[in-house]
């Protein structure tokens, strides 16, 4: 008989609908609390209850069983370990749905899932992060400027700006005599031509 067998198919063919609830029911665990449709939250519900029962019996045939339904190792040792411990009291119950109204767009009704027990997170607030980062770069600045206490001044050597004058007579000429030598060595570009004429005979001539 199916007596009180019916389930919710969510307009889903069959290997898509377990897909899902497999990775909603992961992300639930993983997060302790997501935000979906009520249709999809009561049947990821029925799974995690479901796994977390099996939790409390530590056995290989237990972790096999949600191995099956999670496929990822280190969360079944995370479900065994961390969060079947924080219902040790409860015998039922261990989630919760939160509505959260209807979401603007397609009009769904829109809630929140979450486990009944978390397991608490320390968190710095952001100030103390800000002072601390602060701090940090000051005492930085600081080692910095004792670093070059320690070492020896040194003075770099300026440079000498010397005043432009005019020439002298004797620069001048010197600037001359160079004029007519290039003068002379650009007339002697062609003085392996004039070499041939050394080596003519008289009657060429």
């Amino acid at each position: 008989m199916r007596h009180r067998k019916k389930r919710s198919k969510l307009s889903m063919m069959t290997s898509h609908r377990k897909a899902t609830l497999r990775n909603m029911a992961r992300s639930l665990l993983k997060f302790q609390r997501i935000e979906t449709i009520r249709a999809r939250a009561k049947e990821v519900r029925r799974l995690v209850e479901h796994l977390i029962t099996l939790s409390k019996t530590d056995t290989v045939t237990s972790r096999r069983h949600a191995y099956d339904i999670l496929s990822d190792r280190d969360l079944v040792s995370k479900l065994f370990k961390e969060i079947s411990p924080l219902f040790k009291s409860r015998t039922s119950g261990y989630t919760r749905i939160i509505p959260m109204g209807f979401r603007r767009g397609d009009g769904a009704d829109m809630c929140i899932l979450e486990l009944t027990e978390k397991k608490i997170v320390e968190k710095l607030p952001k100030k103390k992060k800000v002072k601390e980062a602060k701090a940090q770069v000051e005492e930085g600045k600081e080692a910095k400027k004792e670093e070059h206490k320690d070492q020896p001044h040194v003075v770099e050597p300026k440079m000498k700006t010397v005043p432009k004058t005019k020439p002298t007579l004797d620069e001048e000429k010197r600037t001359e005599k160079a004029r007519s030598e290039d003068k002379k060595m650009a007339d002697k570009r062609g003085f392996m031509k004039n070499l041939r004429g050394l080596f003519r005979k008289r009657g060429d001539f």
